[in-house]
């Protein structure tokens, strides 16, 4: 393979709180191998001039749902699995031309489209899945309408998105099933949720023994558990029960915050599905009781997730979107910067996301990590913005050492 040179680039340092500047970076089989200052001494390397530009790592969203094509329970029951997954290409592609090198899927991918994104069958970030959630019956992940009878077994339409299981066995027993298939993390539901046709945003869901069944399962394999908790007494269970990332955490308390932090847990703030869906919740086809839980939840939004920085929690970047408003991903980044600086909205999208998937060569510019690499035209330290325009200031996307997208002239 090529060896390929980044020269005068500005390097997002290893905290992405500043530069080493004047660097030269190295990039042969894949991997990053050196970063240096001056300019490099490789012969027929190919030249990738960074002057006038930023050279950070891939991006990582840490909370996606590939599949999820519609923000209707009702409609997203009646897609088949072959029209969610070209929902799903549509929405990879755009997540990796927007800089995103990285993704976990939360609840309704899997081994599939990893494998097709391997494979090179379709364009899309590295590919990490927690398969279908565990949802209790009636909880955030049962989908059925309330006039609905029909048991959800083997006998009914499938849930792309959940199993619905009651009782510390059968936790246990989805969660081997997803373990099985290769899951890199177990999901759970310990609050009730917006899109949910039945349980209200204060429900506390599952019990004791059925979280800690999911722990253990996820602990035989050198897993873990992330859950689905809007309220501050969901995050407060679950930092008590040994889980370690906790979704959305939109009405978390200082208390809770605290909880969290001390047990060595992260949490996802999700704001772009709090704004999208207030904000465009009827073209979405939105049903009322859920958009009256997006209004319930959207005020607090930001004050939870200010509630959590300042509590010291580490932060993970997630997104959540459904249906067609998976286009507002980089948005993320503006909404972030309300409350915190560049650099901690940075290092959530590269660092930390790194450090919630076990993966360390990733979310950083150093000898020996993966080469996901992006070129901005500017400095995201000074304007994060540059980062919310999907793509469009970014010279080059490079993937595991192979560009996505490679600008003329950057040579």
């Amino acid at each position: 393979m090529t060896i390929i040179v980044f020269e005068n680039a500005r390097v997002l340092n290893e905290t992405a709180d500043g530069y080493r500047e004047d660097c030269h970076v190295v990039v042969e089989n894949g991997r990053i191998a050196a970063v240096d200052t001056g300019p490099a001494r490789v012969a027929s390397a190919d030249i990738v001039d960074v002057r006038g530009g930023t050279l950070i790592p891939g991006l990582i969203d840490v909370h996606i749902h590939a599949r999820l094509s519609s923000a209707n329970a009702a409609q997203l029951l009646n897609h088949p699995s072959t029209y969610s997954s070209a929902h799903a290409a549509r929405m990879l592609r755009h997540a990796l031309d927007c800089g995103f090198t990285s993704l976990r899927d939360v609840g309704g991918g899997d081994h599939g489209l990893a494998q097709a994104i391997d494979d090179g069958l379709i364009p899309g970030p590295r590919f990490f899945y927690a398969g279908r959630t565990l949802s209790m019956t009636g909880g955030h992940g049962d989908m059925r309408p309330a006039h609905e009878d029909v048991e959800p077994c083997g006998c009914s339409r499938m849930n792309m998105i959940a199993h619905v299981v009651d009782g510390a066995d059968e936790v246990r027993r989805a969660a081997r099933e997803e373990l099985r298939m290769g899951a890199h993390c177990i999901k759970i539901m310990l609050s009730g949720g917006v899109l949910s046709p039945t349980d209200p945003i204060w429900m506390q869901q599952f019990t004791d023994d059925e979280v800690q069944a999911a722990v253990e399962e996820a602990a035989r394999w050198r897993r873990y558990v992330a859950a689905h908790a809007h309220t501050a007494e969901a995050v407060m269970r679950a930092a008590q029960l040994g889980v370690r990332t906790v979704e959305h955490a939109t009405l978390i308390s200082s208390e809770a915050a605290d909880a969290l932090r001390d047990a060595g847990g992260f949490a996802v703030p999700t704001l772009s599905v709090v704004m999208a869906l207030t904000e465009r919740g009827e073209a979405l086809g939105l049903p009322a009781a859920a958009a009256a839980k997006a209004k319930e939840i959207a005020h607090l939004a930001m004050q939870g997730f200010e509630t959590a920085w300042r509590a010291g929690v580490p932060l993970g970047f997630g997104t959540d979107l459904p249906g067609d408003v998976f286009d507002m991903q980089a948005r993320e980044f503006l909404y972030r910067r309300e409350i915190q600086p560049a650099a901690a909205i940075l290092r959530s999208a590269t660092v930390t996301g790194a450090d919630i998937l076990g993966r360390p060569d990733l979310g950083r510019i150093v000898p020996g990590a993966t080469a996901d690499l992006l070129v901005v035209d500017g400095d995201p330290l000074e304007d994060i913005a540059l980062l919310a325009e999907d793509g469009r200031r970014l010279r080059a996307i490079m993937k595991a050492g192979r560009f996505h997208k490679r600008e003329p002239g950057s040579a």
